[in-house]
């Protein structure tokens, strides 16, 4: 009864503003994780309900990871250590459970923005950019140069003058979106291409949101986290490839429905959700806070309630998120409109490509090494890993 107590108190703590309060006004600055002492802790169970399904998979995924793979190397003069990387990451293989019905050419097409955007990401996250604003902002301005939201307004600034400050690496991956870029527009409707380049113009913007808190040295808040996390997982350009992928023409009014709206909303924080929870331990190692639960974590240490300390309190505090997702999901497709059989048709196949990305990730988590190594099958077996029993704050 206690532990039901303290959980519900939690997650009111965790997610609502009116509660951190205390940790605005005595915001921590993120300090080294030095070793310590690990304790288990069990994940939460992601594979329920839709999720338990078992995904499909595109018929063309062998061929086209092997052809996405070895043309983003040859573009991006990857050397052999650099290659095993990528494929050993298999984007592709989530790409294909994103578009399970889709023609070679438009799955090469994800798999090769797929392959782009973990090493784009990683500048960001983990590499020279993650603590460097100036910087970073100026790839992010180069990538957007040509991207303008309404392909109807013209773009006087092309890039180039810009192109030239980037390193010889940052160049390789800028042309090779634009590459992915150029095709979208030849062979999409105007629809999907403003939805796609809003949606990166987005993540871009919570890229850079990120850098700038790194740069400070200091934690945000859950929902902090949360609202920039949205942007910066890169799930909202993958809706918009879908459609890309399935061929639809879904008229633009049908995404300014607020049923609509909240199933992307929805899929985004599962996705979200899903990566802080699985991404942990590897980010717990690597010495990066900007985690929805390890800023739990830090928010719980600095409470007064009787076991709150502990980590397995706060993978709960995020996973009974997910439970709401759930919830909600459901509620949204029960009040979903229909335009008509023609458009209807496209919309349910849009609302399963949106689904399937949330199931890719899951399964793409556990068949990837990305974040459990070796151990992986044995963890989505026994849900068991090792935390650190406490994280220090800076004082």
């Amino acid at each position: 009864m206690a532990q039901i107590n303290v959980l519900s108190h939690l997650s009111h703590v965790s997610f609502h503003d009116q509660n951190e309060s205390d940790y605005h006004q005595n915001r921590p600055a993120i300090a080294p994780q030095p070793s310590g002492n690990k304790v288990n802790i069990r994940l939460p169970d992601m594979f329920v309900l839709f999720l338990a399904e078992p995904p499909r998979v595109n018929s063309h995924y062998d061929r086209i990871k092997a052809e996405s793979e070895a043309w983003f190397a040859e573009k991006c003069q990857l050397n052999d250590r650099l290659r095993k990387i990528i494929s050993k990451t298999d984007f592709s293989y989530f790409c294909a459970i994103t578009a399970a019905e889709a023609g070679p050419q438009e799955l090469r097409t994800l798999c090769d923005w797929g392959n782009w955007v973990f090493p784009f990401d990683d500048m960001f996250d983990n590499g020279n950019l993650k603590e460097n604003p100036e910087e970073a902002q100026k790839v992010i301005d180069v990538l957007l140069s040509d991207m303008v939201i309404d392909p109807d307004q013209s773009n006087t600034n092309n890039g180039e003058s810009s192109h030239g400050q980037l390193s010889e690496q940052q160049g390789w991956l800028i042309d090779v979106h634009k590459l992915v870029w150029t095709r979208i527009t030849e062979s999409s409707p105007v629809g999907v291409q403003k939805r796609f380049a809003k949606h990166i113009h987005s993540y871009c913007k919570g890229s850079m949101e990120q850098v700038h808190w790194r740069s400070k040295g200091q934690l945000p808040s859950v929902q902090e986290t949360l609202d920039v996390r949205r942007k910066s997982a890169g799930v909202l350009p993958l809706f918009a490839l879908a459609e890309y992928a399935l061929k639809l023409n879904i008229p633009d009014e049908v995404f300014d429905c607020e049923s609509i709206k909240e199933i992307e909303r929805i899929a985004v924080d599962f996705v979200v959700i899903q990566n802080d929870i699985l991404s942990y331990c590897k980010e717990e190692d690597e010495g990066i806070p900007h985690n929805l639960v390890a800023i739990t974590r830090y928010q719980l240490q600095s409470t007064n309630i009787l076991g709150a300390s502990h980590p397995q309190v706060a993978f709960d505090s995020v996973g009974a998120l997910l439970v709401e997702l759930y919830q909600r999901w459901f509620l949204a497709l029960a009040v979903l409109p229909s335009w008509g059989e023609k458009i209807d048709i496209d919309v349910q196949r849009y609302i399963a490509s949106v689904k399937a990305v949330v199931m890719a990730n899951l399964n793409w988590s556990f068949r990837s090494e990305r974040y459990f190594g070796k151990r992986v099958a044995e963890v989505r077996r026994t849900r068991v890993v090792q935390v650190l029993e406490r994280l220090e704050i800076a004082i």
